[in-house]
Formats: structure tokens, sequence, C-alpha cells
């Protein structure tokens, strides 16, 4: 997506992603594919370079969702039960929805993004620019093992989500492999997440020794930033001191782990919406049906002590929220992560406008929720020097909205306010119509 084309947008407001309220009446000069001034309108005036005036329209960089999984599958009962060839087509269609949604990159969890990755890369072609980690590690029976299918070997081979490894040397192999596929981060579940019935979130699924080992396999290439789902802060603690870069899942998070965090420039994907809403968004009628008619309530000591209870369920999501609240107040780095992954439950694009959304009713600033999704997300996909800022030099992957989403991200729920979507300084998407 290349273009030697010079021209200005000019007479809007720009958000330049660092925080803050929209600065009017500017221009943004785009030669190329990069940004090459921002300005005052006044200053182009005379000038024969070719504009684009919007005035009361706002300039903003491209969202970005660290947190996706492009797997191609409409609902978690079909997972491992699809053709692989079925899943790469809906995914192609999943990131296409991001891009309309004004996800203009994002950072994605499954062999399939490696694919579009190459595929949005080609010269002609347009989605979202996608940080790939490929399969993530899981332990044989962990959190992205498809416990439903019998046959270990099988379910691994058709799991586009992860490869099983147990053991140091195996999680050193496994990392290696994801390598081999051409992943740029390496991502692996520490704890359970409530998959399946033997995932309950609590459980921890790595040692420490084992974590270090994907942690100092996957940084001997230069520049690799690791990820970990953990929903238990004392082994977020141990994943910080062996060398993560980001903690995805609040519920990992805890006040504690603060200046260790800062200490060691590790950010926080919250992943809100999931969190705070599970009942609403996911246990659906159709869904708990499948729950109750397939996979047992975990083992039966859990059974007989009657846990997940409502109450319970309540009291969980209180925990995250203040949780939230004190990692915000308290400086560390947050990231927008809408750990979007099945068409029925969490659809793509729409989950993270709901995760902006949550975010803000749970006590980040409109303006500072606007920079989470972009200039700190560029940091957590480690391509902030391209990405995340309205600045000289950086790509213009830009979206021109009719309305301020510093004052209130809501607005975003109005698909209709995105005018225009650029990608590297081409109009891909002018009112919601893409432009392939």
């Amino acid at each position: 997506m290349k273009t030697d084309k010079r021209f200005a947008i000019t007479d809007v407001a720009v958000i330049d992603g660092n925080g803050g309220r929209p600065v009017p009446d500017q221009a943004v000069i785009i030669n190329g594919d990069r940004i090459e001034k921002v300005c005052p309108a006044e200053e182009i005036k005379g000038d024969a370079i070719e504009k684009i005036s919007l005035p009361g329209k706002y300039v903003m960089p491209g969202l970005i969702d660290s947190h996706v999984h492009l797997m191609g599958v409409t609902d978690l009962k079909y997972w491992g039960m699809v053709e692989y060839s079925a899943t790469l087509t809906h995914s192609y269609s999943q990131a296409l929805r991001l891009l309309k949604y004004g996800f203009t990159s994002v950072r994605d969890i499954s062999e399939n993004g490696i694919y579009l990755k190459r595929a949005f890369n080609a010269p002609g072609a347009t989605g979202p620019r996608i940080v790939a980690c490929g399969r993530g590690l899981s332990r044989t029976g962990g959190h992205a093992d498809i416990t439903q299918l019998d046959d270990v070997a099988y379910a691994e081979r058709n799991c586009m989500v992860s490869y099983y490894a147990d053991g140091p040397d195996e999680c050193r192999k496994a990392v290696r492999k994801i390598f081999r596929t051409g992943a740029d981060q390496i991502k692996f579940w520490a704890t359970g997440g409530g998959n399946n019935y033997i995932d309950r979130y609590t459980d921890i699924h790595y040692t420490e020794e084992e974590i270090r080992a994907i942690c100092e396999e996957a940084k001997l290439i230069e520049g690799t930033k690791v990820l970990a789902h953990c929903e238990r802060p004392e082994l977020s603690k141990i994943c910080i001191e062996a060398g993560v870069d980001s903690i995805e899942h609040c519920d990992g998070y805890a006040p504690f782990l603060c200046d260790l965090m800062k200490e060691h420039n590790v950010y926080l994907v919250p992943t809100m919406r999931l969190l705070v809403k599970w009942m609403e968004d996911i246990t659906s009628d159709d869904f708990t049906a499948y729950l109750d008619e397939t996979l047992p309530k975990f083992f039966q000591r859990d059974l007989l002590s009657n846990v997940d209870t409502v109450e319970e369920e309540l009291e969980a999501v209180e925990e995250v929220k203040a949780a939230f609240l004190h990692a915000y107040e308290n400086g560390i780095k947050i990231g927008v992560g809408s750990d979007t992954c099945f068409e029925g439950s969490t659809p793509f694009g729409w989950y993270g406008v709901l995760e902006l959304e949550c975010m803000q009713e749970c006590g980040m600033p409109a303006d500072q929720v606007i920079r989470s999704a972009t200039k700190i997300n560029s940091e957590i996909l480690g391509l902030d020097e391209y990405l995340g800022t309205v600045k000289e030099g950086k790509i213009a992957d830009l979206l021109i909205v009719s309305k301020d989403p510093t004052e209130d991200v809501r607005v975003f729920k109005d698909n209709e306010i995105i005018e225009y979507i650029y990608m590297g300084g081409e109009l891909v998407v002018d009112h919601g119509r893409m432009l392939l």
C-alpha cells in the first residue's frame, strides 16, 4: 500500500494521541505514506498543495486493539471443529470489520494472523496492520487446549491459537516453532481462564522454570515482546521478573505489583469488557446450555462447593474494577485489548468499541482511553516509532471523525461518525464503504 501522493487535510481539529483536548484549525500534510507536517491551517493557505478541507471534523490516529484472536470461528462450541480453510476465510472478513470500526492495527494471537499479515502487506491489499503472535503456548489441558476433542494430537493440529508445550525444553522448542512461522511476538497462558471443565482461571498452568524458559528463548530474537495471559497476581509477579512485557487481563493485577511493573516497564492490557460484562456477553442461553450439556462443572469437589455463584461473580467484577482504577491512578501503562475471539459473543470491531466504553465507565477519562488505544498500544505493539500519534514522520494511519471522542468514547458506538479511514496515506474506507 504505497503512494507518492502529497496532500493536506485541513481546517480540522487534531487529536494527537498523547491525551488532552483536540487542537483546532490545523492541517495535516501527508506525503506518500507518512505525515510530513502538522501545523495551523493558515500556514498553508497560499501553498499549491492539494487541500481537502474538512471543517468541523477531527483527525486522530487509527485505533489499535492489542488483543484479538482472528480464529475465524463463530462460537466457542465450534472451536477446533471447523476446517482450517473455512476459518481463514472467516478471519479475513473479521479483520475487515475491525478496520471498518477504526482499528487500523491489531495484535493477533492465532495462526491465521500470520497469513493475514502477509496478505495485507501485499501490493493493492487492504486490511488492518497485524502484529502477529501466531500460536501461543498452552500446557496440555490448559486454557487454549481443545479439551472437547479426545485426540490430543488432532486437537493441537486443529487449534489455530496454540501449541501444547510442557516442561522448559518443550517450551523452548515451541517458541522456536512459533518464530519459524514468522511471528512478531510470543504469547503464553500462565493460568487458566474458564474455557472448559479443567480450566479454572485461578489455577497455575506454567511453573516459574517454564515461564523463564519461554521468556529467555523469546528474547534471543532481538526486539521480541512477550505477553502473558495471567489471572493470578502472584503469578504475574513471576512473569514480570522473568521478562514478560505485558500482563493480559486485569484480574492478574493487584496493587502490590505496581512498583514492580513500573520498574520493569510492563504494560497492562486489562480486557475490561470481557471481565466486567462476562455474564451479559458470554453466558447467553445457548452458551449456558452448551456448557451444561457438554462440559461438567469442573471437578466433583467444585460441584459440591457450589462455586461460581452469581454473588461471587459480582464480587469478582468489583475487584476487577478496583484493580483497574488503582492501576490507572498509579501510573501503570494501560493498553486497550478487547480479547475479541468468537463472532457470536464478541463481534469483531464492535467489541473493541465496547472495550473503550467499559474503560471509560470504570474510571479512565475519555482522552486517556484514546491515548491507551493509540499511543500506548503502539508501544505495546513495538511500533511506536511509526504509529500511534499524529506527528511528523509517523505513518499516516488516520481516522477522520465527526465527533470528539476525547469528550466521550461512546461516540464510536455510532460507526457513522467515522467518515474516512486512511492507511499509509491511502483512503481505504469512505463513509463505511471499503475501497479495495
